[in-house]
């Protein structure tokens, strides 16, 4: 199943990149950011599609109301494209492999960046975390492309 996820993700992750423009670099010295992203979650359809980002305004990249998932991103800076992407799976917690809802995104300016996170079934509200190793379901796999 892993071996399928990869190289769909790899598959969506080729179609969006291409279509993001050639006029990227122009657009990264404005506010203006393109942003893709490739939602593969197990025994789903895969999810993609393309935005253009502000930089410090929350960019909501996937929102199903049935589903009650969501999928945003804020970035902080267009110099190094770097920001935060938040998850929200609905009535099935998850988070990142933080065991948080949030993660950072860090990529380098002037260069198509893909980054993939990998998603987890649970998460931890807690401040602290115990170093004890607690096993993991892996649930999917969100790669955003800038």
């Amino acid at each position: 199943m892993t071996t399928k996820l990869g190289a769909a993700l790899i598959a969506f992750a080729a179609a969006v990149l291409t279509n993001l423009g050639s006029s990227y670099a122009a657009e990264i010295d404005t506010s203006d950011i393109p942003v893709g992203y490739v939602l593969l979650l197990d025994g789903k359809d895969a999810i993609y599609g393309q935005f253009v980002c502000k930089v410090h305004v929350r960019c909501q990249l996937a929102n199903n109301k049935e589903s009650g998932f969501q999928l945003s991103l804020t970035l902080d800076s267009k110099e190094f494209l770097a920001g935060d992407v938040n998850v929200n799976c609905g009535k099935q917690e998850c988070s990142f492999s933080n065991w948080k809802a949030s993660t950072r995104l860090e990529g380098i300016r002037g260069q198509k960046n893909i980054r993939e996170f990998d998603l987890y079934s649970g998460r931890d509200s807690a401040i602290e975390v115990d170093l004890v190793y607690r096993e993991r379901t892996k649930i999917g796999r969100i790669a955003i492309l800038f």
